[in-house]
C-alpha cells in the first residue's frame, strides 16, 4: 500500500490531524539537516502529526506535528547525544521514536529511551516509515 493508503485505512483507528501547511513541510524539510524520506514529508502533508495504538513495541506512537519536531528533538538533546538520529515523535511513555539514519537508506524506524537517548538501547520499531504507518492503529499483542 501507498503512504496515503495507509493513512486513509479506515480500518487503522488512531487519532489524525489535519494537514501540515505546505510552507511547514518545507520549512521541516530545510531545517532538518536530513534528507528527510519522502513518505514521512507526505504523512505530514495528509495528516499534521497523530496518536494512537502501535501494532509494534512500544505499543503506542505519538507523531509531533511538523512545526515542533525540531523543538522537541532539540529539547530532548537527540543531535547531542544520539547524533545519527532524528527524532519525530514518541510513545507517550519515555522512549522517542526516531529514524536511524546510520545505515543508508530506506532510514529504519527505533525507540530510543529519553533518560540517556543511548544509541546502544535503540530498539528497532520497523524498517521504513512506510511499514512503521502499516502499524499505526493496530493493537500490539505479544
Amino acid at each position: 500500500m501507498t503512504i496515503i493508503e495507509l493513512i486513509q485505512d479506515a480500518s487503522a483507528a488512531w487519532d489524525r490531524q489535519p494537514p501540515a501547511t505546505e510552507t511547514m513541510v518545507a520549512k521541516l524539510a530545510s531545517e532538518s539537516g536530513y534528507n528527510l524520506p519522502e513518505d514521512y514529508l507526505t504523512f505530514l502533508r495528509q495528516t499534521n502529526g497523530g496518536e494512537g495504538e502501535l501494532g509494534v513495541q512500544p505499543g503506542w506512537f505519538q507523531i509531533w506535528n511538523a512545526e515542533d519536531v525540531i523543538e522537541f528533538g532539540v529539547g530532548y538533546e537527540v543531535p547531542k547525544y544520539a547524533p545519527g538520529f532524528f527524532a519525530f515523535g514518541s510513545n507517550g511513555g519515555g522512549e522517542i521514536l526516531a529514524f536511524d539514519t546510520r545505515n543508508g537508506t530506506p532510514w529504519t524506524i527505533v525507540a530510543l529511551p529519553c533518560i540517556g537517548l543511548e544509541p546502544d538501547e535503540a530498539m528497532t520499531v520497523a524498517s521504513s516509515f512506510n511499514e512503521f504507518v502499516a502499524q499505526m492503529g493496530r493493537v500490539y499483542q505479544e
